[in-house]
């Protein structure tokens, strides 16, 4: 690594400065990560170039860009499946990807891993069924012609003319099971001892480098630990690096692994993980081995985050991922003062199609994500100016607005209440919604600098809404609580647990949450975790949060499972209050919980007569978010955008 003076000032001087790795020049240290998507996978308004939203992102003032092979319509199969790249028709299209991975100036790696299929067979090192699927014991044989064919794939990555190579040994690729003793049982010369388990790692390093030669950089990917019974430690991991750090620049550090849930929350964390959970295992290695630069990965959510990394030489570069997709622009705001603008991600993974099983794969926060071919990046000035009052300021409706702003429309927000945010102002509480604060306060801060006006405290009713000459009126009103009827002789206090949290009562030392969705579950959790207290979650359905993403309940469930004043009792239905006990009926039995507080958290209803009240008034009327279904932040972003946005 060669310093470079860099003397351009920015808030965020350490994340922008320049970094030299031996014929490189990294404009900055943010590096976009591989984010594809299999090309079975139709994505009807984007367009497959290797990398979703490469386009954009290419043109957002990332450093470098890392692309990986996800195969094309053609093959319908990617390199881990046995796709090859730099088949003969593949090359046209490896080539427009790579233009416009470089669009921006970027650089652009590429990323090689070693094959869990040859000629269409699954296979492990154990012949253990992977993920699920039935596999067959690879044969040393088979193992050195994939070697074979990794050192060609590598050499074809430097003659190609990408920047750098990712030697990709990390989540679920073959290396990775050969190091981990649960997945690897062999007793020839690729298993049973440290030795023998990394060799295939080793052999594939060496062979990279042989392909591309000393001049060229390579980074090797790994995870440090892989959050599954049966993986190798932390240690053997950092052994594994002593062995190659010579054939190598760069060592990338994430952890977990893609095909199985427990370990892929730690890969793409939700809420209930750190930020920057990684920094110790870069510690680690930089203590370990000084000479090698370090790109962290894994919960870098922020510009703040990433100068706080490469300013305490904690690592080099910093890997980001879902921020991207929430804005692929926001390091040129960043850089150019404008960090005020970066729209945040809440961690929802409603981007990640394995958490949401492609049911509803979108960013909740930006609707052009997956959609570059539908969405433009500037919406268009309308040539007729058109009158849009909104009633009500929360997520949906500060949406719309903002929308309706963009086009040029004179927009009115009318509030009931005496600030903006709605259900926001109480959905952003508690120690695992810091994301969430970043987004209300951006949305927010939005409403302010635009053209906006905003009318608090005002009820509408027909005729204010008459008296102001609309042309279009979207209606965002939300939802309210629903109610509960159950005995109660008021031995304890009950709360709607939206009241608890907006009014901040206390509470006693054994709390009981009535309800088992994502609210009930995340604020038992904050309650139990936070102070101490001893919690029950009573819910009547089979299993909790049964709404959110896959990825969410194996975050969730991990967290409460480790909660040891924390009870979770499911089929169960509560019946009331009385004697100091909650009562309720659990397998046919009545059963009592002895508490002093009560949460209701039985979700949202919607208000259609509320709703029907603002129709009949201008022919374009409409309604958006929770009054016309309860539904997630994505919903309500998503569909506000696509109805402000029609407005001609």
């Amino acid at each position: 690594m060669n310093a470079i003076i860099n003397e351009i000032k920015n808030p965020y001087p350490h994340l922008f400065s320049p970094l030299r790795v031996k014929n490189l020049i990294y404009r900055n240290r943010v590096v976009c990560t591989p984010m594809g998507t299999v090309p079975t996978h139709t994505i009807l308004s984007s367009t497959d170039y290797g990398t979703v939203s490469a386009y954009d992102k290419a043109l957002g003032g990332s450093a470098m860009m890392n692309m990986t092979y996800h195969g094309s319509q053609r093959t319908k199969t990617f390199e881990l499946c046995g796709g090859n790249p730099f088949d003969k028709y593949e090359m046209d299209i490896i080539r427009e990807q790579l233009s416009v991975h470089k669009a921006g100036g970027a650089l652009c790696s590429f990323g090689i891993a070693f094959p869990w299929h040859y000629e269409g067979v699954l296979y492990t090192p154990s012949g253990r069924p992977f993920a699920g699927r039935k596999a067959e014991k690879i044969t040393s044989d088979i193992i050195w012609k994939q070697l074979d064919m990794i050192e060609e794939k590598c050499r074809k990555v430097k003659e190609f003319g990408f920047d750098s190579l990712i030697a990709d040994l990390s989540c679920d690729t073959m290396i990775t099971q050969f190091l981990a003793p649960g997945f690897n049982d062999r007793d020839d010369e690729w298993g049973g001892s440290f030795e023998n388990r990394a060799r295939a790692g080793v052999e594939f390093i060496r062979r990279a480098r042989k392909a591309v030669g000393s001049d060229f950089v390579i980074e090797l990917r790994m995870s440090a630990e892989l959050f599954m019974p049966g993986s190798y430690t932390f240690e053997e991991l950092c052994k594994f690096v002593g062995m190659v750090k010579d054939e190598i620049d760069i060592m990338n550090i994430m952890v977990g692994m893609d095909e199985y849930h427990e370990a892929s929350v730690k890969m793409c964390p939700m809420i209930f993980e750190p930020h920057m959970g990684n920094i110790k295992y870069a510690k680690k290695i930089r203590e370990l081995y000084p000479d090698l630069l370090i790109n962290l990965c894994t919960g870098i959510m922020t510009p703040e985050e990433g100068e706080y990394i490469i300013a305490n030489n904690i690592a080099d570069l910093v890997t980001y991922g879902r921020s991207l997709n929430a804005d692929p622009y926001w390091p040129i705001k960043a850089q150019t003062g404008h960090a005020d603008d970066i729209v945040p991600c809440i961690r929802c993974n409603q981007c990640y199609n394995a958490a949401t099983r492609h049911f509803n794969t979108a960013c909740s926060v930006n609707p052009r994500y997956r959609r570059e071919n539908r969405v433009p990046l500037i919406l268009p000035k309308t040539e007729c100016p058109k009158r849009v009052v909104i009633i009500g300021g929360g997520p949906a409706g500060m949406k719309a607005a903002l929308t309706a702003a963009e086009k040029g429309h004179h927009v009115i927000i009318l509030e009931a209440q005496d600030k903006l945010g709605g259900h926001l102002n109480i959905a952003d509480k508690g120690k695992y919604k810091g994301d969430l604060r970043r987004y209300h306060n951006y949305i927010e801060h939005q409403i302010e600098k635009s053209q906006v006006e905003v009318r608090l405290n005002v009820r509408a009713t027909r005729e204010y809404l008459k008296n102001l000459e609309p042309d279009v009126i979207i209606i965002a009103i939300g939802a309210e609580p629903k109610t509960l009827k159950y005995e109660t002789d008021n031995s304890i206090k009950v709360y709607q647990v939206t009241d608890w949290l907006k009014e901040n009562y206390e509470l006693g030392e054994h709390i009981v949450v009535i309800g088992g969705g994502s609210v009930g579950c995340e604020e038992a959790l904050t309650i139990a975790d936070d102070a101490g207290k001893k919690v029950t979650i009573v819910e009547y359905g089979d299993i909790l949060a049964p709404n959110g993403n896959d990825l969410y309940k194996a975050g969730l469930y991990q967290h409460l499972d480790a909660q040891e004043n924390l009870t979770q009792l499911t089929n169960s239905r509560f019946i009331g209050v009385k004697d100091g006990c909650v009562e309720i009926e659990r397998k046919g039995e009545k059963q009592k919980i002895p508490a002093d507080t009560v949460l209701l958290s039985v979700g949202f209803q919607t208000d259609t007569d509320a709703v029907a009240e603002f129709f009949g008034i201008v022919p374009a009327t409409y309604y958006v978010g929770d009054c016309k279904n309860v539904a997630t932040i994505m919903e309500a972003n998503n569909e506000a955008y696509f109805i402000a946005s029609s407005i001609g």
